[in-house]
C-alpha cells in the first residue's frame, strides 16, 4: 500500500503542478495542431525524460535536507511561504478579468524529442518545486526517502505530467474558444489545493 501511495502522491503532484497553461504544455498543444500528434508525443517524450531526471533531484536532494533536521526545518519555513504565495497568485490570476495570453512561439524544426529535452532543461523550476511537495509530504509523514519510494514517487509524476501534456496535445483545440474559464476554473482550484497546505503547514509550524 505504501508504494501505491507514493505513486500516486507523485501523479498528484505533477498533475497539479503542470495542469495550468504553461510553456511546456502549451507547446505540446501548438506541436499537435500545427504538425501532427505524432511529433506532438516524441515532444512529450523528451520532456517526460527531463521530467523523471528532475523529479529523481529534487526529491533525491529533499531526502539530504530530511537527514539535517535544521536546514530541512527552515526549508520548511520557506516552503510555507512559498505555497502562501502560491495561494495569492493563483487567486490573483483567477480573479483577472484580462484573459491571459499564451503566445509560445516553435522556434525549432528539429527532432521533436530532442526540442523536449531542451525545453524541459529549460524549467529551473520543477526541481525545488518537487523537493519542497516532498518535504511537505514526508512532514506529514505520507512519504518516506527511501530509493524505492522516490523512483515510484518519479515514475508516478512523469504519469502525471503526460496525462496533463497530452491532453493539452489531443484537447486545446476542442477547447481554445474557452481557454478563459477554464484558466479561471483551474486557478481557483490550485489556489484551494495550496491554500490547504498552507493553512496545513501554517498549524504544525506553531505547533512545534
Amino acid at each position: 500500500m505504501g508504494y501505491i501511495l507514493d505513486f500516486f502522491l507523485g501523479y498528484l503532484v505533477a498533475f497539479v503542478g503542470f495542469i495550468a497553461p504553461g510553456m511546456l504544455n502549451v507547446l505540446a498543444a501548438k506541436i499537435s495542431i500545427t504538425e501532427t500528434k505524432k511529433a506532438a508525443l516524441l515532444f512529450i517524450f523528451g520532456t517526460l525524460t527531463i521530467v523523471f531526471v528532475q523529479v529523481f533531484t529534487g526529491v533525491y536532494f529533499a531526502k539530504f535536507l530530511d537527514s539535517h533536521p535544521s536546514v530541512s526545518n527552515t526549508l520548511k519555513k520557506f516552503g510555507t511561504v512559498i505555497f502562501v504565495m502560491l495561494t495569492l497568485a493563483f487567486l490573483y490570476n483567477g480573479f483577472r478579468v484580462k484573459k491571459p495570453k499564451q503566445e509560445v512561439e516553435i522556434k525549432s524544426k528539429r527532432n521533436r524529442y530532442v526540442y523536449g529535452l531542451i525545453m524541459a532543461s529549460f524549467n529551473m523550476f520543477a526541481i525545488p518545486f518537487f523537493a519542497i511537495s516532498s518535504l511537505t509530504l514526508a512532514s506529514k509523514e505520507l512519504f518516506d526517502f527511501s530509493l524505492l519510494s522516490i523512483f515510484i514517487f518519479s515514475i508516478g509524476a512523469v504519469l502525471g505530467t503526460f496525462t496533463i501534456f497530452y491532453s493539452y496535445a489531443v484537447f486545446f483545440k476542442k477547447i481554445e474558444n474557452r481557454v478563459d474559464l477554464l484558466i479561471n476554473n483551474i486557478y481557483f482550484i490550485l489556489a484551494a489545493f495550496t491554500g490547504i497546505i498552507s493553512i496545513m503547514s501554517i498549524y504544525k509550524l506553531m505547533q512545534a
